[in-house]
């Protein structure tokens, strides 16, 4: 469908709610996960900056290559996030325009709006993105809307994960006409 969408040009939401390229990292000979030293949970991978960082209070630390418990450097890279799915339909779709916006993208002044603006005024096939692209913006040539793992944010910890992942998939459903 993205592929029909591009060629009749139209545009494309794809909506994953997990920045980052990789969910965690972890040592496939002992097992060791790399995890926050305040937090205790899993870093996520930043393959930009080759950095796992903390999404809950900010903790960075730079990649590794080899274990830290074993020294091993069967070092796999775990779940995705929207640097990877970027990267992913960058290959998919070679010829196809896309714009990425979550919170590292948008950290500039007037970044959000100026990718808001660039999707819509440059006729970008595709905007990738977390909740940011499905607050309250309306794109007329927006025909597709795709939800990468849906039901993830179901299982967080929270008793109303459920409400709110209902509530995020409908405004999302409402961005394609």
């Amino acid at each position: 469908m993205i592929e029909e969408n591009i060629k009749n040009k139209k545009q494309t939401i794809l909506f994953l709610n997990r920045r980052g390229y990789s969910t965690f990292v972890m040592c496939r000979n002992c097992g060791y996960t790399a995890t926050c030293h305040n937090c205790n949970i899993t870093l996520t991978y930043h393959m930009k900056q080759d950095k796992l960082k903390c999404h809950y209070c900010g903790y960075e630390r730079k990649n590794f290559k080899t274990c830290p418990e074993c020294g091993s450097t069967n070092i796999r890279y775990f779940g995705t996030g929207t640097q990877k799915l970027e990267a992913e339909i960058n290959k998919e779709f070679p010829n196809a325009t896309t714009i990425r916006m979550d919170i590292d993208t948008v950290t500039k002044k007037n970044s959000y709006e100026n990718i808001l603006n660039k999707f819509k005024d440059e006729n970008i096939d595709i905007l990738i993105g977390t909740q940011m692209v499905v607050k309250g913006h309306h794109f007329p040539n927006v025909t597709l809307v795709g939800v990468i793992a849906a039901d993830s944010s179901m299982y967080m910890s929270d008793f109303r994960s459920n409400e709110r992942t209902f509530d995020l998939l409908t405004q999302v459903a409402r961005k394609s006409r």
